[in-house]
């Protein structure tokens, strides 16, 4: 990927949309004094050009403003939180720092998130996510800036990636449940749009589940926001459709630390009655009681990682790897094992 920045003016957005320039500039500064149909014309053309307006042009000596983006999912989770503490302990003692963006796990959001966070002249991006638009994608290819996408893995990545397999973890907890003599398993997760994440741990427990000649119709998908009390109605949806719920994989800790709570409110015995696998690194995962078994993945590392290389790539060092693989590992506490 190119470290320089594609030169796409507000002139050429003008000529392609065939409008003036100063209707561009209104178009993007006070849309609402625009006519719809040419407020559409402009769009489309930044659209199709990537054009990423500069929102504080002329206000810096530097191209570089030592400010590092960092877009998660949602702010309602903390399941991205040990990964920001990653990115922050690295980026501070070097003299940069970093912007919070919450694309509220919307594809529809994405697009607009980025050029905003661009246009505020970010020297790089890290994504808790592959990006997931056509549109994203090309504006970020086209601003030159180092993009980090983490938390997935992928073989075509924007620019640089840092992840795990998805899949993998979330085939592997549900082994382990379907190990221990677990029948009758569910699964709780987040919305499955816009979520690439999700939607491979999805696929795992339906694969684990199909391998083992299970049911892998047992599945809840949460709404938005999520919070506790709709982990609690997933966990009574599961056991309405199958009184007989021997076992729960949670695509994240946080929705299997909600399950916990409910199902001990319930007065179920945990793990006799019902055992709970989640995945990720929450904090708060092994200090419930029981402890959380979970696939567990080294968040931290992660956003440590991904800062590392944007700032070598900014201090034009070599990134020797492009795509790093961190793996995740099975740990295995009290929620589904009683110890000795």
């Amino acid at each position: 990927m190119s470290t320089e920045k594609a030169n796409i003016t507000l002139d050429d957005v003008a000529a392609k949309a065939g409008v003036s320039p100063i209707t561009v500039s209104r178009t993007l500064r006070k849309p609402n004094l625009v006519a719809e149909k040419t407020r559409k014309q402009v769009e489309l053309a930044i659209s199709k050009l990537g054009y990423v307006p500069d929102l504080i042009a002329g206000s810096l000596a530097s191209r570089q403003t030592r400010q590092i983006a960092v877009v998660i999912p949602s702010l309602n989770t903390p399941a991205f939180m040990r990964m920001v503490r990653g990115i922050s302990e690295y980026l501070s003692p070097r003299g940069y720092q970093f912007v919070l963006g919450d694309n509220n796990l919307s594809g529809d959001d994405e697009t607009k998130l980025i050029a905003s966070l661009l246009g505020r002249r970010s020297d790089g991006i890290i994504l808790a996510d592959i990006v997931q638009t056509p549109e994203a994608r090309k504006i970020l290819e086209r601003s030159g800036v180092p993009v980090v996408e983490t938390w997935s893995l992928t073989r075509r990545p924007v620019d640089m990636n840092v992840g795990f397999n998805n899949q993998a973890a979330a085939r592997e907890a549900v082994r382990h449940l379907i190990d221990i003599g677990r029948r009758r398993i569910g699964m709780i997760c987040g919305p499955l749009r816009a979520n690439e994440r999700g939607r491979q741990r999805a696929l795992g427990f339906k694969r684990a589940m199909e391998e083992a000649g299970l049911n892998s119709d047992l599945f809840v998908e949460l709404p938005l926001p999520i919070s506790f009390s709709d982990t609690s109605i997933a966990l009574r949806t599961l056991y309405d459709r199958d009184k007989q719920l021997d076992g729960i994989f949670c695509s994240g800790d946080s929705f299997a630390v909600g399950a916990l709570f409910e199902a001990q409110r319930q007065g179920r015995a945990i793990p006799d009655d019902l055992a709970i696998v989640g995945l990720g690194d929450l904090d708060l995962a092994s200090y419930v009681v029981p402890a959380l078994t979970r696939a567990e993945v080294p968040g931290y590392e992660m956003g440590r990682l991904a800062a590392e290389m944007i700032v070598n790539r900014l201090s034009g060092q070599p990134v020797s790897k492009k795509i790093i693989d961190v793996g995740f590992e099975l740990v295995v506490k009290g929620s589904t094992v009683k110890s000795a």
